[in-house]
């Protein structure tokens, strides 16, 4: 009896350590049975956060046993205590087992863990997309000759004689604002009920109107030129005419600016002598510093009460005449350019009277004889006590729809651009459909306007003037 015990004990012991390899056979066939299925498992301790699975769906199924760092990207570990799996009593490393399969053409979806503490998932935030500001326009506009101008040919296929005078067309090229302009028959109309919100600083009125200037019965015209192109409506621009600076965005304008294409050909609009006909240099200064107009022609015409009277065409890419030439009206004399301070290409043209100087400038709108079908509006805006009132906004309106400007223009600014000699103007409304219309301004709070008809082919005189305060 005494040498059975043993071997009981023994059998015993046999049996429980073919239990236990039994058991590690099963688990370990488990696990293979986990490594093959579709899900992912990781063998972990009680506070090791759940493991989290990617699918892709162009990869072959792969998995991955690593240690958990402590700055996992996808989860977030408890703050003292390491994750791990524990399969023998030393072990410290947990498997983290990440399978993909094929799926579908869907969008990537990456499942948040969720530590044991706690029953909502922990996320972690997609940085917010960083935005980059827009570039700010520069702080002041450049000092420069805009190219936005009328264009050379505002009706279509319709001959000068058969315009009607009434015609309420304005033509433009350049950027316009669709809420003030529309397409009408014949070109781009302009169509906002009240003028742009731009308020000039108001200035001195320095300037009295002389005492010996005539009346309006003894002007007489002096149109005597013709147009830089061939085209009919080959206009200066309503934005930028003689006296303004655009509201504000360029110099204050000693001439017009005619919208053309690059290289077209410039007409002379008078007869004369070439006198200049080259660049603008410190040799030969046209304009307020060398280099002003790039390249320019001028011609010397006929005198007016004996004062010279000078044509000057500027920012030209190519001269087609020399100085001391003798030239006809129609002349071709230069190509179109972008010389000097232009920003784009057309053609600055300008009247000096007394001398061929910066200083010695007139409206061309005077001299430059109307399309047929149109006029000229010239006149003066007055205070009560018979001084101009500059930078002062006109309007122009068809009596028919008095609440909406046609046209607008400001009146000139103290001692910047000169009047005429003749009709000691300070404001000019060039190519005007021929018709009836309304004038209005607003002098020291008070609304003055008048009725106004432009006649074919000629300029028409009116005065503005605020009336006294006693006056009713």
């Amino acid at each position: 009896m005494t040498t059975q015990k043993p071997t009981q004990s023994m059998i015993r012991l046999i049996g429980m350590a073919l239990m236990l390899i039994l058991i590690i056979m099963g688990i370990a066939l488990f696990s293979l049975q986990l490594l093959n299925s579709d899900s992912s498992l990781a063998f972990v301790g009680p506070n090791t956060p759940t493991a989290t699975y990617t699918l892709q769906p162009t990869l072959k199924p792969t998995f991955t046993a690593t240690p958990v760092p402590t700055d996992m990207p996808t989860a977030t570990p408890l703050p003292t205590n390491t994750s791990t799996a524990t399969v023998a009593p030393t072990s410290t490393e947990t498997l983290e087992l990440t399978p993909t399969e094929t799926l579908e053409p869907t969008p990537t979806e990456t499942l948040e863990p969720t530590p044991t503490e706690t029953t909502s998932p922990t996320e972690t935030p997609e940085p917010a997309p960083s935005q980059t500001p827009s570039p700010r326009p520069p702080t002041s506009a450049p000092i420069s000759t805009p190219i936005s101008t009328p264009i050379s040919t505002p009706i279509e296929a319709t001959s000068p004689e058969s315009v009607e005078a009434t015609a309420p067309v304005i033509a433009f090229v350049g950027t316009l604002d669709p809420a003030q302009y529309s397409f009408g028959e014949g070109g781009i109309i302009k169509t906002t009920p009240t003028p742009r919100p731009w308020r000039p600083t108001p200035a001195p009125r320095i300037i009295a109107v002389p005492t010996d200037t005539l009346p309006n019965e003894a002007l007489e015209s002096h149109l005597w030129f013709g147009r830089p192109f061939p085209d009919y409506g080959a206009w200066g621009s309503f934005q930028y005419p003689y006296g303004s600076n655009s509201k504000g965005n360029f110099l204050w304008h000693y001439g017009i600016d005619v919208q053309a294409s690059f290289g077209n050909t410039i007409l002379t609009i008078g007869d004369g002598v070439v006198i200049h006909a080259g660049p603008d240099d410190l040799e030969h200064l046209l304009g307020p510093w060398p280099d002003f107009y790039g390249q320019a022609v001028v011609i010397e015409h006929a005198s007016w009460h004996d004062q010279p009277v000078y044509s000057l065409y500027g920012h030209v890419s190519k001269l087609l005449v020399a100085e001391g030439q003798t030239v006809t009206k129609d002349d071709p004399i230069a190509k179109v350019g972008s010389g000097g301070v232009a920003l784009g290409a057309h053609l600055h043209v300008e009247v000096r009277v007394g001398a061929n100087s910066y200083s010695h400038t007139r409206n061309p709108n005077l001299w430059i004889r109307p399309d047929r079908g149109y006029g000229a509006l010239a006149g003066r805006v007055m205070d009560a006590n018979g001084f101009f009132v500059p930078v002062q906004l006109i309007t122009l309106q068809h009596p028919e729809t008095p609440k909406n400007y046609w046209r607008e223009t400001y009146t000139y600014p103290n001692d910047q651009v000169n009047y005429d000699d003749m009709y000691v103007e300070n404001f000019v409304i060039g190519d005007i459909p021929v018709g009836d219309y309304i004038l209005k301004a607003k002098v020291d709070g008070q609304a003055i306007s008048m009725t106004v008809s432009i006649p074919p082919r000629e300029v028409t005189f009116v005065t503005l003037q605020s009336p006294l305060e006693n006056e009713d």
